[in-house]
């Protein structure tokens, strides 16, 4: 069965016409699928480091790929203690090669699900509510803007943690772009055509952003919380979220 599934991975690749160049490395790809997630690092990082293949994006993807499957092993932990983190650096470094997401429908999958678990460990560094906390997830945040630059709701969130963090004048002027971006939303890009991690992120900046300023500017609580109602308040077939219960609750304690 497993042979099967590798012959149909390999038939993916070798089939479409935007992978033209992954077809270099089946190699990797078997590695991977066989779950030789060491091997497949360690090969997958010495294109990197050959000056023949070093800019080919395809390695860097391989790398993360393979370093995220441990980070969620804990048989590697003592072997890759950084696992997680080198995961994303890898995938940051896989984007700027790829700079015109040319391998998109390989690699998306991956990174959506790499986002998405990103943003549960923002959540729980955010519950923090306290500067440290905040750095933390600005961290995290500075290397998820390269990974996906289309990702308005992550630019917000990351304006709004710089503020946090007292890099305000930064801070604000980022903001003030995220939030042209995101309201442009429906005009240059369609709510519907935003991926599901490009959704969550968007949803979470907005309450995060909102809940922030409640007490100190509840105006500008309320219109920050007001982008999302039609995405996110109200019946929306384009929305990609199952439940929007916490959204419509803080809605309606934001805005009476």
């Amino acid at each position: 069965m497993k042979k099967l599934i590798v012959a149909l991975f390999i038939g993916l690749y070798i089939f479409n016409p935007s992978t033209a160049s992954a077809q270099e490395y089946e190699d990797l790809l078997v590695m991977l699928v066989d779950e030789k997630y060491e091997k497949c690092f360690d090969k997958a990082l010495k294109y990197t480091e050959n000056d023949k293949t070093k800019n080919d994006a395809m390695p860097y993807l391989y790398a993360s790929q393979a370093l995220y499957a441990m980070s969620q092993d804990h048989k590697y932990i003592d072997i890759f203690p950084k696992a997680y983190k080198d995961a994303i650096s890898f995938a940051k470094k896989y984007r700027k090669k790829d700079k015109e997401y040319a391998y998109r429908e390989d690699a998306e999958p991956f990174l959506e699900k790499m986002k998405l678990t990103i943003l549960e460990d923002i959540e729980n560094y955010n519950l923090g509510a306290d500067e440290k906390s905040y750095k933390k997830s600005l961290g995290f945040m500075k290397k998820v803007e390269p990974i996906d630059p289309a990702c308005v709701g992550s630019q917000l969130l990351r304006a709004e943690l710089e503020i946090l963090t007292k890099n305000k004048t930064e801070g604000r002027k980022m903001f003030a772009a995220a939030l042209e971006s995101i309201k442009k939303i429906g005009e240059e890009v369609q709510f519907e055509d935003l991926t599901l991690s490009q959704q969550k992120y968007l949803k979470y900046a907005l309450m995060f952003v909102a809940k922030s300023y409640a007490e100190s500017d509840l105006t500008k609580s309320r219109d920050i919380i007001s982008i999302g109602q039609p995405y996110f308040g109200e019946p929306n077939e384009g929305c990609l979220i199952e439940d929007n219960e916490d959204f419509k609750k803080l809605y309606k304690t934001i805005t009476g």
